[in-house]
C-alpha cells in the first residue's frame, strides 16, 4: 500500500471521530435544555387529623336520673352541648338508661332521615308547646329535640302562638263542625176574636165564587162582635222564637271542683278525662295543671302496680310535658321503661332456653335482672338454666376425662365453678384431673 493511500485512512478516520464526537457534544446538550432545571419536590402538608372530641369529667355529683332532668331542661333552651354531657355521663353510670340513650340519638341523627321528607305546616296554638305537639303527632313528648331540630329551632322553649312550624308525616283530618240548629219559624198569631177568626179561615179557604161574595158578608153587622173593649177580654197571644244559645264555658274553679267529685266516686280516668279536655281552655291555670299532674302521678303508680307498663310509661310522659323538672316523674319513667325492656328480654330467654340455646339463655337472663334486678321470675328461671347448663358440662367433661384429654375437661369444670362456686362434683373432678395431668408429665411421654 502506498504512503498517499495510508493518509487517506488516517485522514477519513480522523474526520469520523471528529464528526462522531461533535454530534454526540451536541445530542448531550439538546438532551440537557429538554430536560431542563430540576425542580425540587414541593413538600407534602400532611392529612389534618380528625379532632377526637374529649369530653371533661363532671364535677357534680348527681345521679343518673337528676342527669337526664338537666338534660331536659337544657334541651328545651337549645343548650344541646352541655345536654350532650350530662347524657353521656348518665349513660356511664347507667348503661341500661334508654331515656338517655333515645335523646342521644335525637342530638346525633339527621332530623330529615330520622322523621322523614313528608311534612305539614303546623299553626301554634295557645297553650302548646314543643312536646306536646310531638306528642300530638309524633306520638312521644320527648321527641321535642329532633322536632326543633327540623324546624332549625335554636330554643324550643320560645315556641308562640301562631308560629308556623314543619311536622312530619301526612295531617290528619280536621273534625268537622257541628251544624248550627236552624232557627225556628214564628208561628202565626193567636187570634181571640171570633170575627178575625172567621175571616182568616175564610180567606185561607176562599175561591172565586166567594171572593165575589166577600164585601157582603164584611158589611154585614156582627151581633155577636162586642161592643166594647174591657179588661176582661183576652189580649191577643204571640209565641216569640227564642234561638238556642251556647252555655258560657265553665270557669277553672268549676272545672276542678267536677274533676275533684268525680275522682271523689272512685272514676279517676274520667276525672283526668275531663282536666285534659278544659285545659285548653284555660291554658294558664296552674290550678288545673297542678291537679292534672297529681292524677298523672296517682294513676302512673297504679297501672305500675298492676303491670300495666305501656299506659304508665304514657302518662308519665304526660306528667313530664306539664313539669320537666319533677324528678319523681322521670324516676318512674326510666323504671317504667326499665321493665318494660326487662319484659321483652325474659321473653326472648324463654324463646332460647325452649330451643335448648341453654348459654344463650343465661346470658340473656342476667340482661333482664340489670334491667329488673327484683324479677323473681327471671332469677327463678335463670337458676334452672343454670342447673342444666352445668349438668350439660359435667357430661362432656367426663367423656373427655375418660379418654384422659384432661385439658379440654379442666376447661369445662372451670366453666361449671365459674357458674356456681358451690357445685358438688366439679371442684374435685378437676382436682383428680389436674393430679393425673402432673402424674402424666412426671412420667414422660416416652414411658
Amino acid at each position: 500500500m502506498s504512503k498517499n493511500a495510508v493518509k487517506d485512512v488516517k485522514r477519513n478516520t480522523q474526520d469520523f471521530a471528529r464528526i462522531l464526537i461533535i454530534t454526540l457534544f451536541t445530542l448531550s446538550i439538546i438532551g440537557c435544555e429538554a430536560l431542563g432545571p430540576r425542580k425540587q419536590p414541593e413538600p407534602v402538608e400532611p392529612e389534618p387529623q380528625e379532632e377526637v372530641q374529649t369530653i371533661p369529667q363532671p364535677t357534680d355529683s348527681l345521679t343518673p336520673s337528676q342527669r337526664v332532668r338537666k338534660a331536659l331542661q337544657q334541651l328545651e333552651h337549645g343548650d344541646y352541648e352541655n345536654a350532650h354531657n350530662q347524657l353521656t355521663w348518665a349513660l356511664q353510670e347507667k348503661p341500661t338508661l334508654q331515656i338517655a340513650t333515645n335523646l342521644l340519638q335525637q342530638m346525633e341523627a339527621d332530623p330529615i332521615e330520622y322523621l322523614g321528607l313528608k311534612s305539614f305546616f303546623y299553626d301554634v296554638e295557645p297553650g302548646d308547646s314543643l312536646s306536646i305537639i310531638s306528642k300530638k303527632f309524633l306520638n312521644d313528648p320527648l321527641k321535642f329535640v329532633i322536632l326543633a331540630r327540623y324546624n332549625k329551632l335554636d330554643n324550643p322553649s320560645k315556641l308562640a302562638p301562631g308560629q308556623r312550624i314543619r311536622v312530619p308525616g301526612v295531617m290528619p283530618d280536621r273534625k268537622k263542625p257541628k251544624p248550627k240548629p236552624k232557627k225556628s219559624q214564628p208561628k202565626p198569631e193567636l187570634v181571640s176574636d171570633p170575627v178575625q177568626v172567621e175571616t182568616q179561615t175564610m180567606a185561607e179557604t176562599e175561591t172565586p165564587e166567594m171572593a165575589t161574595l166577600k164585601p157582603e158578608i164584611i158589611e154585614q153587622p156582627n151581633e155577636m162582635a162586642p161592643t166594647e173593649t174591657t179588661d176582661a177580654q183576652p189580649k191577643e197571644i204571640q209565641e216569640v222564637a227564642v234561638e238556642p244559645t251556647e252555655p258560657p264555658p265553665a270557669t277553672a274553679q268549676e272545672i276542678i271542683s267536677s274533676a275533684k267529685g268525680l275522682r271523689s266516686d272512685g272514676d279517676l280516668d274520667a276525672a283526668i278525662y275531663q282536666l285534659e279536655s278544659e285545659s285548653s281552655n284555660h291554658p294558664q291555670s296552674k290550678e288545673i295543671q297542678s291537679l292534672l299532674a297529681s292524677y298523672y302521678n296517682e294513676y302512673a303508680d297504679q297501672q305500675i302496680n298492676q303491670g300495666n307498663l305501656n299506659d304508665a310509661r304514657i302518662t308519665l310522659e304526660k306528667l313530664i310535658i306539664l313539669d320537666s323538672s319533677d324528678e319523681a316523674a322521670i324516676n318512674k319513667l326510666i323504671l317504667a321503661e326499665d321493665k318494660i325492656e326487662a319484659q321483652k328480654l325474659f321473653q326472648n330467654a324463654q324463646d332460647q332456653q325452649n330451643a335448648g340455646k341453654l348459654e344463650e339463655a343465661y346470658q340473656t337472663y342476667a340482661q333482664v335482672l340489670t334491667y329488673d334486678p327484683d324479677n323473681t321470675a327471671a332469677k327463678d328461671a335463670q337458676l334452672i338454666t343454670r342447673d342444666k347448663l352445668t349438668d350439660s358440662y359435667h357430661r362432656q367433661a367426663m367423656q373427655l376425662f375418660r379418654k384422659q384429654e384432661l385439658d379440654e375437661a379442666i376447661g369445662y369444670w372451670n366453666k361449671i365453678i365459674e357458674l356456681n362456686p358451690n357445685h358438688s362434683l366439679a371442684p374435685g373432678y378437676k382436682a383428680r384431673a389436674l393430679e393425673m395431668k402432673q402424674q402424666l408429665q412426671k412420667i414422660g411421654p416416652g414411658s
